[in-house]
């Protein structure tokens, strides 16, 4: 397979259409920085299919469309289109000549076409794998792609070889595998669902079934049980309610003696308590005249102590006074000794401030006289240093544009001499290129003319047969999926008419009346006649559940007949509506707010509609946006709402709801579904027999216009003419280069000799001006050493005075400082003598308050001592008086206790008699309740009336009354733990059971498909394996030969994987020592060993397997002129099999090419390519 040309229009830089023709050898791809080299390369990645912006070196795709320049508008289309000669049939196609094009339009849209004809990104994609061909593959080579080779970024290495290995179309089916089976395990998952949510729903419905039929077994047993119990019972009642009534007179009798009793009693004990009452008024006059004489004694008492602790207290107050008043003196003494020295001090210090201050101020002045002087001598040396700077700097410029000008002319000279003699040289050879321009010009127009006119018919035939394949495939799928359409809608009819015609989930009374030949005419069911919509269905028929199973009859006979047969039969019971007894609804209710009428989501036929009105005339449905409304207030008068899915339901008396059933709103409308989907699947087999007639004849149109290609006659003339134009263009080429090389020889010439005329004038302008400066400069010198000289004398001086006035500055601050210690010190004691004297003063008020306090608190206590010896004698006799009226209330106290314990006993002694009584009422109450209680259960749970019990024979019972009670609470215990049961569980078991039956077949097929994917991915997995080795151990050994090759034949080189147990995921690892080094990592090497490690391993890869075509966009920069022969080298050597496309810089690599284009800027911002051919030249 070869690479014919690449088409550029409106890419990046190329505004205009540019076409690189391709041609076995290498070619080159040249020119200036900034002129688009690099695009072209990009260009082929694009159309090759890049998705990644980064790789195209933008920042979004829409930049990569022409964005015009200052005198071009923007481009709305990016095109690229890349040929391939398919000879060798390495392309999967029949097309001996293969066309790529990709186009992106500026408002996003984009399209690939494969031979002018529209198709996928994939198609793309899928022609190119497995040849070495593609955007990512080792065909394409830029130089940040050897660091990344290098580095092994995101696995490059390992991508490389899975590109040369053949393996990458094996991860492609490895992936959609996968993918297969993760959409199996999903299913998997959901048929794992359904059979869970099937199987849980599947042993609840056997579990009701079990257990109602042992609940109706129990149930009987219960009855029996309790019957012959109540026999026992009511026996019993008779008896035990005689008895009661004897006992309860007698010991009414007892109740009232007793009572008689305790009422005289009473009466003395009322005496004696308003007795006593005057006797506790004395009690409590005296105790409280004692109390408060006591708490007198015990406040003089209390005084007395406080005044003894204060005497105590103030007599240490006068110790510690006197204490502190004598060391205090003492203090002051010492501070005013202190004080009389610390005067003397500061006045000798002070005189000798006075003297340093003076030297000071003297010093200082001389120091600043001399600072001035040396100031004014420090500028007028910097000035004058400054000009002689600037005087030496035009020196040496002037002296070096001189030496440059002199260098110019040369150059200029040897020029001119050599440009006269090119020019010479190519006037012939242009004469003979003017020639062939013409002739090829002619055979061009000629042959293009052909080309277009079969190309347009071509064309027109493409465009048809690419529409009839269009018309093709949207009739495949239309069929795939009416197809798919009418089995599910078969399915869903079988099941339906299964049930249908079965009575699925109906009770046996029901079937009996449906396949019984006695009831003649055929009627239907309630839940027949009903039908709604799919999205009501649950919530109608929960609502309607309790007549779900009615029959609906014209009139009462119609029932009865039905009733008398079931009756016969013992089959159960039936319900019915007697349309005859239906009345007309007179007002229908207002509908409330956010709800919808029940009546206007159900359809019925028109002689059923007043039932259905009667049923539903009071029921809502709440709308979507307000059917959370579980919490709002109940409905108002007799309104039912429904939640639209059947989650609750809510009337003025409460509200019920819950979850919803697996099986809920499947029963309503059944017959009327079936005729439905009956309709629709007639429907859907005649539209399959229109589709598939069409797909017949879209197939025979196809075949009859691809019968009628010309692509061979095409791909002949466009051969040709490629060939005309490429040698058209190589002619004009040349032509242009030699023109514009003589034009531009003779312009040059004239040039050189106008500035070898400027040249010479300047010099002779410069060299006396040069003179001049250095004489001037000379004299410059002198003046500025003898102010150097000056300036050092004044500073020696100043340097020598500014030492001896900081050695007196330092001395008068030290003095200063001690001065002011000085005066702190004092300061500080002053304010002691201060403090001292005001203490002093303080401390002696105080000694004599303390004297006069102590001397009044002494007298107080005294006086109280003789109070107190009188107040005791006053207690005693108190105290006396108080003992006697005690005795004389506690006497009568205790009398009236004795008999209050009497009144106790007796009243005790009633109580008991009374609740005696009270227990032998409520036994006869219990007796009572136990018989209405037995009577109502009799005929609640069993209907059997307690009367005729009573007036009939007690029978022949066989166990005891004890035996029966334990039987029924054993029984009744067992029932009631039993709870709800379902009375349709069978019906409703057998319909699930066959829905499992078929779930479970599914998962069966899943499971088979699974193991089936597994085992293809194994296979992929030993298959790619086996190829993937067999490569790296091919590319390994060529790795060695190359690498030694472009370095020495001592050099040492490998390649191992870091992961051999599993090499498909295992990195590469690249070793590589050029002799000398021993380098611990290939990132070690210097740029131009990595780029020929690079290389090396590249054309290993070539080896194994050879891509038609190669690009290196500007792979050989790091490389010396040594290495650049060895990479030119080993190109030409691979040449001979592949093509080669180099983007250089390198005079080297240009020269050892076959064909060059040159990519220029002729225009700014729109680039042109120029070939050349080397060939011919050399």
């Amino acid at each position: 397979m070869q690479l014919v040309k690449l088409e550029i229009k409106g890419f990046k830089s190329f505004g205009d259409k540019i076409t690189i023709n391709f041609n076995e050898g290498v070619t080159a791809i040249v020119g200036p920085n900034g002129c688009g080299k690099s695009n072209v390369v990009d260009a082929i990645r694009w159309v090759l299919g890049e998705q990644s912006t980064r790789m195209l070196r933008s920042e979004k795709m829409e930049n990569i469309i022409f964005n015009g320049t200052a005198n071009r508008k923007p481009a709305n289309l990016a095109e690229v289109s890349l040929t391939f000669e398919n000879n060798n049939k390495l392309l999967p196609t029949e097309f001996s000549t293969v066309t790529i094009t990709r186009k992106l339009y500026r408002n996003g849209d984009s399209e690939y076409r494969l031979n002018d004809v529209k198709c996928r990104l994939k198609d793309i994609t899928d022609l190119f794998l497995d040849t070495g061909l593609g955007a990512d593959t080792y065909s394409i080579i830029e130089l940040k792609m050897i660091d990344e080779i290098i580095n092994n970024k995101d696995n490059s290495r390992r991508n490389l070889f899975e590109e040369a290995s053949g393996i990458s179309k094996y991860k492609v089916r490895k992936k959609q595998t996968l993918s297969k089976l993760r959409d199996t395990e999903a299913d998997l998952d959901r048929v794992d669902d359904l059979l869970y949510e099937i199987n849980k729903n599947l042993k609840q419905l056997e579990t009701q079934a079990k257990k109602a039929d042992k609940y109706f077994q129990l149930k009987e047993e219960y009855r029996e049980a309790s019957v012959g119990l109540a026999y026992y019972r009511l026996e019993g009642f008779s008896t035990d309610l005689e008895r009661i009534a004897e006992q309860e007179k007698g010991q009414q009798e007892r109740i009232k003696e007793t009572s008689a009793k305790i009422e005289g009693q009473e009466n003395q004990l009322r005496t004696l308590r308003e007795d006593i009452l005057s006797k506790e008024k004395n009690l409590a006059t005296q105790q409280k005249s004692t109390n408060e004489y006591a708490n007198k004694i015990r406040s003089y008492e209390s005084d007395k102590k406080i005044k003894n602790e204060r005497i105590i207290h103030l007599q240490e107050k006068e110790t510690r006074i006197t204490a502190e008043l004598n060391n205090d003196k003492k203090q002051l003494e010492h501070v005013q000794y202190t004080i009389k020295r610390l005067n003397e001090e500061l006045f000798e210090e002070q005189g000798k401030l006075d003297v340093f201050r003076l030297d000071i101020d003297r010093n200082q002045t001389e120091v600043e006289e001399l600072r001035g002087q040396q100031s004014s001598a420090k500028g007028k040396l910097d000035s004058f240093t400054q000009q002689s700077s600037e005087l030496q700097n035009r020196i040496y410029k002037l002296e070096k544009d001189i030496a440059v000008l002199n260098i110019q002319k040369e150059a200029l000279q040897q020029e001119s001499v050599r440009a006269m003699t090119d020019a010479s040289a190519k006037v012939e050879e242009l004469n003979e290129f003017n020639k062939a321009v013409a002739d090829l010009d002619e055979q061009v127009k000629m042959q293009q003319n052909q080309y277009d006119a079969a190309m347009q018919g071509e064309n027109e035939l493409q465009q048809q047969i690419h529409a009839v394949e269009e018309q093709l495939n949207e009739t495949r799928a239309q069929l795939n999926r009416e197809s798919r359409l009418v089995d599910a809608k078969q399915n869903e009819y079988n099941l339906t008419k299964s049930l249908v015609d079965n009575l699925e989930g109906f009770p046996e009374s029901i079937k009996f009346l449906r396949k019984n030949a006695g009831w003649k005419k055929s009627y239907p069911l309630f839940s027949d006649i009903l039908f709604c919509k799919e999205e009501y269905r649950v919530a109608i028929e929960n609502y309607l559940e309790s007549v779900m199973n009615h029959y609906v009859v014209q009139d009462q006979q119609e029932a009865v007949q039905a009733i008398q047969l079931l009756s016969d039969a013992s089959r159960g019971k039936a319900n019915f509506f007697v349309l005859d007894a239906i009345q007309t609804v007179k007002t229908k209710p207002q509908t409330p707010e956010n709800t919808i009428p029940a009546l206007e989501v159900v359809k019925v036929d028109k002689k059923y509609s007043l039932l259905c009105e009667q049923l539903l005339q009071h029921v809502f449905l709440l709308k979507p946006e307000a059917s959370d409304s579980l919490a709002e207030t109940l409905p108002q008068d007799d309104l039912v709402i429904l939640h639209p899915e059947g989650k609750f339901s809510k009337n003025r008396l409460g509200l019920n709801g819950g979850s919803v059933g697996l099986f809920e709103g499947k029963r309503i409308g059944r017959a009327k579904n079936l005729e439905s989907l009956s309709k629709e699947i007639k429907e859907l087999n005649q539209k399959i027999e229109k589709l598939q007639q069409a797909e017949a004849d879209s197939i025979d149109t196809l075949a009859t216009l691809r019968t009628a290609s010309q692509k061979d006659v095409i791909d002949e003339l466009r051969m040709v003419l490629n060939r005309l134009h490429n040698e058209l263009i190589s002619v004009k080429t040349k032509q242009e280069q030699y023109q514009t090389f003589i034009t531009n020889s003779q312009n040059r010439k004239q040039d050189i000799e106008s500035k070898i005329t400027v040249i010479q004038y300047e010099l002779q302008k410069a060299e006396p001006e040069l003179q001049i400066l250095k004489v001037e400069a000379e004299s410059n010198q002198k003046q500025l050493m003898e102010l150097q000289n000056a300036h050092a004398e004044i500073a020696e001086v100043l340097n020598e005075k500014s030492a001896s006035f900081n050695q007196e500055n330092i001395r008068f601050h030290q003095q200063q400082n001690k001065v002011s210690s000085l005066q702190k010190d004092l300061e500080y004691r002053e304010s002691q003598q201060e403090a001292f004297e005001a203490r002093i003063e303080k401390n002696s008020l105080e000694y004599e308050q303390v004297k006069v306090d102590m001397k009044d608190t002494s007298h107080i206590v005294d006086h109280n001592d003789e109070d107190l010896v009188a107040m005791y004698a006053q207690k005693e006799e108190l105290e006396k008086g108080l003992q006697e009226i005690e005795e004389d209330f506690y006497t009568t106290r205790r009398i009236i206790n004795e008999l209050e314990e009497e009144i106790t006993q007796l009243r005790r002694s009633k109580d008991q008699n009374d609740f005696l009584l009270s227990e032998l009422k409520d036994k006869k109450t219990a007796l009572q309740i136990d018989l209405n209680s037995l009577k109502e259960r009799l005929s609640v749970e069993f209907n059997i009336d307690i009367n005729s019990l009573l007036e009939g024979d007690m029978p022949e019972i066989p166990a005891s009354q004890e035996e029966l009670a334990t039987a029924c609470d054993k029984l009744k215990k067992q029932l009631d733990s039993y709870g709800s049961i379902n009375p349709m569980a069978k019906e409703a078991y057998d319909e699930i059971q066959e829905r499992h039956t078929f779930i479970s077949k599914e998962k069966s097929d899943l499971l088979d498909a699974k193991a089936s994917l597994m085992a293809t991915i194994n296979e992929i997995d030993q298959t790619a394996n086996d190829k993937f080795m067999h490569a790296f151990n091919t590319v390994r050994e060529n790795f060695v030969h190359v690498f030694r090759s472009l370095f020495n034949q001592e050099d040492s080189c490998d390649m191992v994987l870091t992961d051999p147990a599993n090499p498909l995921e295992s990195d590469i690892d690249i070793i590589a020592r050029p002799k000398g080094k021993r380098p611990l990592s290939i990132n070690q090497l210097s740029g131009g060993e990595k780029t020929l490690t690079a290389t090396a391993l590249l054309f290993s890869l070539y080896l194994l397997k050879p891509a038609p075509f190669c690009i290196f966009d500007e792979v050989d920069a790091p490389l010396d002129d040594t290495n650049i022969d060895k990479f030119n080298n080993i190109i030409k050597d691979f040449s001979k099999n592949s093509q080669f496309i180099i983007v250089s810089h390198n005079k080297r690599t240009i020269a050892s090419t076959d064909i060059i284009y040159g990519v220029t800027m002729v225009e700014q911002g729109v680039s042109r390519v120029v070939p050349v051919d080397l060939r011919d030249v050399a």
